[in-house]
């Protein structure tokens, strides 16, 4: 099959997927199969739709490990990108205990990443400060300018005028005082200015790092983010971006991954993760943060051991999946969409990939059967069809032996590879 994948791209795939058996980023639309009619209807109904109009949503993946959950969420966020949407995806787990929200503002701010047209050189640079910068930038050449010292006055003034101005009624006015100045700043710089220590430390106090200093004070920025105050601090970038830069949406995915859940690690914090969680289903239902669609991933136990438990939380995603008559229900259930058709298109799509990378024509009768011969043996292995990460892990290094001289494998030889090339425990494709 043909991918419309350049040669560059398919060798970072291919280098990534070697190394180790993860999502590919970006690239995962690539190799992403059997979960497109989900795509396409969140993309339809909220990207194309509700987010624009300011209308949030709140989605529940559920997924074992290697079923392909972070391979789902950066699949969507593809699909969020094209859209002008925002996208922020993390990782639940050590630097963002899910109990805490001053770290889940500070992974979010992190997180940013600017809309696929609005990407430096599709640069993949993330941050607050970067979605700002990039929406300057764009916005100079939109008026007919480029960026440096020769930005005409009227310009940076129409600019200033957009992300100026007096907010009343912002959830929290220090951080819309720090936008504002932020922004300013990156305009200046934008059009020549050079960069000063302030301009750092306000970064790093937008992001919600633990900075105080009396040129922070004097911009009217007190309090570093707190528990108390990260939520607010939330919603008022999300209004700032929305109502000042024009962002018409934002996709805000936390990733358990491989970590081990944030809501099993004794009964307080699981109390205040699930307070936490329920704080951003609540409040984005009623509209306060505004066209932001929150997904959470996880393995199927914490839906049994957790949510059975808290009923709010469980009334809230429910217990029917997404279906093609379904679209708009929270829960959504990979593990329905993986099934031996999806494993044998995801290893068309490899052998596709590794065809660009590698500049060489695959024998197709002889990879289709050696395919065939690699999942009967791991399912004799795992007695049942595998997952996704497994199979990718696998197929990936045969298919880097089979480069070098493709030949028919016997169902011995297919046993004997399944059994030598463990995957890693950790992972989850």
């Amino acid at each position: 099959m043909e991918l419309a994948i350049s040669r560059v791209d398919a060798r970072r795939v291919i280098s990534g997927l070697l190394n180790s058996p993860i999502a590919p980023g970006k690239y995962s639309h690539f190799l992403n199969v059997g979960t497109g009619h989900i795509l396409d209807a969140l993309d339809h109904n909220y990207f194309r739709g509700e987010l624009a109009d300011g209308i949030g949503c709140f989605k529940y993946l559920e997924g074992d490990y290697g079923s392909g959950k972070t391979q789902f969420i950066n699949s969507l966020a593809t699909k969020a990108s094209e859209q002008d949407v925002v996208t922020s995806i993390v990782t639940v787990g050590a630097e963002c205990p899910f109990n805490s929200p001053a770290a889940i503002f500070r992974a979010i701010m992190e997180s940013f990443l600017p809309p696929a047209d609005a990407q430096f050189d599709g640069a993949d640079s993330k941050g607050i400060e970067v979605l700002l910068e990039s929406w300057i930038l764009r916005r100079i050449r939109q008026l007919g300018a480029e960026p440096g010292g020769d930005v005409p006055e009227v310009v940076q003034r129409q600019i200033e005028q957009q992300i100026g101005g007096l907010w009343r009624g912002a959830p929290d006015q220090q951080m819309a005082t720090a936008l504002t100045a932020l922004s300013q700043r990156l305009l200046k710089i934008a059009c020549g200015a050079s960069e000063s220590v302030i301009d750092n430390e306000i970064i790093g106090w937008v992001r919600g790092d633990n900075i105080r200093s009396t040129a922070l004070k004097n911009h009217g920025m007190f309090e570093p983010a707190r528990d108390d105050n990260a939520f607010r601090r939330l919603k008022t970038v999300i209004a700032f971006l929305r109502t000042r830069m024009g962002y018409k949406g934002f996709f805000i995915a936390f990733d358990e991954g491989t970590r081990t859940s944030s809501f099993r690690r004794g009964s307080i914090k699981q109390k205040q993760a699930i307070e936490n969680l329920l704080t951003m289903i609540n409040q984005n239902a009623d509209g306060e943060f505004g066209g932001v669609m929150f997904l959470y991933a996880a393995t199927p136990d914490f839906r049994s051991e957790v949510i059975s438990t808290y009923r709010a939380l469980q009334d809230r995603i429910g217990s029917k999946a997404f279906s093609p008559a379904s679209p708009m229900v929270p829960l959504i259930n990979i593990e329905d969409t993986n099934s031996s058709q999806v494993i044998f298109e995801i290893g068309e799509r490899l052998l596709a990939i590794f065809a660009r990378a590698n500049e060489i024509s695959w024998e197709m009768d002889t990879q289709i059967q050696n395919m065939k011969e690699l999942v009967i043996a791991q399912e004799g292995v795992l007695f049942e069809t595998p997952k996704p990460r497994f199979f990718v892990y696998q197929y990936c290094r045969f298919l880097d032996q089979q480069k070098d001289g493709q030949r028919l494998i016997t169902d011995q030889e297919a046993s004997d590879f399944v059994n030598d090339h463990e995957p890693p425990l950790e992972g989850d494709a």
